[in-house]
């Protein structure tokens, strides 16, 4: 099966920072990891290593990040022909420090990122995707890809975390299986709790909405039902690329056909195993894996 991601491009720099840092001054770090990253990008590695037959839809230039971003999503697997050459394009960049409790803060730079363009890929080759995942950053080519998505008949995995009002809630509507943490939900809904956000949600799209909220889980709706799938109890040593990491399980576990609860549970083990390890890309289950770990779970 084929599987289109579209989406932010970032080179992350991991680093796990002492708490206690003397400024003006030299400080040692146990460990400082470069991978590639953003939700997008890290689906669709996640996607590759799950099997499917995956590609990633974007620029690159002529800069030490996008060798990096290029060998990045190609170590998984991921396919490279709709990877455009733009001599001033760029990868975003982002220096992810993790402090000894596990706590993340983000600094990054959008300096010569180019959002990719509709005008470069054509509807023919959209419609050849069984699947098509985008995340709420690169919006314009986004909508595009639901919208023809949409015509077709094609399922779409849409991880949005945040942005315009406006634009949040027409991929909502477009999406056929639209997944947004609580503070997102609750941005665009005004309600609180995870139940009365997807009965909110429901009445604007006519996709399954997930809710996912971190150590607490993930929630759904069926039937009018509240469904829960609590996270997976490990020890987290970072949450970096988890919730990417649950976006493409679940996109993985509906192109295998699992039924609704199964896909949460699908998810949330596969984002479990992601964070036993530092970096978003560090450890990326393969089937095998999840056919050797979770055998009730594996419809083929």
């Amino acid at each position: 099966m084929k599987v289109l991601c579209s989406g932010l491009n970032v080179v992350d720099l991991l680093v796990a920072t002492p708490n206690r840092i003397k400024v003006g001054h030299k400080n040692e770090c146990e460990k400082i990891v470069l991978q590639g990253g953003a939700p997008a990008g890290n689906a669709a590695c996640a996607l590759a290593s799950l099997g499917f037959e995956t590609y990633f839809l974007g620029y690159l230039g002529d800069n030490p990040l996008s060798v990096v971003a290029e060998n990045e999503l190609k170590r998984h697997g991921v396919k490279d022909d709709l990877l455009f050459f733009r001599k001033e394009a760029s990868p975003a960049v982002a220096i992810v420090q993790v402090d000894e409790e596990g706590e993340r803060t983000v600094l990054y730079s959008m300096e010569n990122y180019i959002p990719f363009s509709f005008l470069d890929i054509e509807d023919s080759q959209i419609e050849a995707f069984d699947l098509i995942l985008v995340d709420g950053y690169d919006t314009e080519i986004n909508l595009h890809l639901l919208r023809v998505a949409k015509r077709f008949g094609i399922p779409t995995v849409l991880d949005i975390e945040a942005g315009d009002m406006e634009t949040m809630l027409q991929m909502l509507k477009l999406s056929t299986h639209p997944i947004l943490p609580l503070e997102c939900a609750q941005n665009i809904t005004g309600a609180q709790n995870a139940e009365t956000c997807l009965s909110k949600l429901s009445d604007l799209t006519e996709g399954q909405v997930v809710i996912t909220d971190g150590a607490n889980g993930a929630y759904t709706m069926a039937d009018e039902q509240l469904i829960h799938q609590p996270s997976f109890k490990v020890d987290v040593v970072d949450t970096t690329g988890c919730g990417d990491a649950f976006h493409a399980a679940y996109a993985a576990a509906l192109l295998r056909g699992l039924n609704l609860k199964d896909r949460l549970e699908y998810g949330s083990f596969y984002a479990s195993q992601v964070a036993q390890h530092f970096g978003g890309r560090t450890f990326l289950p393969n089937h095998k894996f999840m056919e050797d770990n979770c055998p009730q779970l594996i419809t083929d």
